[in-house]
């Protein structure tokens, strides 16, 4: 797993078994203020045994380096 860390075990119910999961699709991360970037997989380190979400990151982070100016009519739909 490039983007992870060495997580060995749950933080929340102390399980050995983890897996790896990951959204894809139309649940990409995408760039704020990027128009036309395709953005990045969100990939995530999962506990088998409680389901709890250990750690969560973007399987191509490059995407995100170069932040373009702000495009006026996007403004409002990216805030939250």
């Amino acid at each position: 797993m490039n983007g992870s860390t060495k997580v060995t075990e749950c933080p929340k119910c102390g399980g050995k078994e983890l897996g790896k999961g990951k959204h894809s699709g139309y649940a990409v991360m995408v760039p704020v203020n990027k128009v036309m970037s395709f953005g990045s997989d969100v990939e995530y380190i999962i506990c088998t045994e409680c389901g709890f979400i250990i750690e969560s990151y973007v399987k191509k982070p490059e995407k995100f380096n170069e932040i373009q100016p702000e495009v006026p009519f996007l403004k409002n739909s990216m805030e939250f």
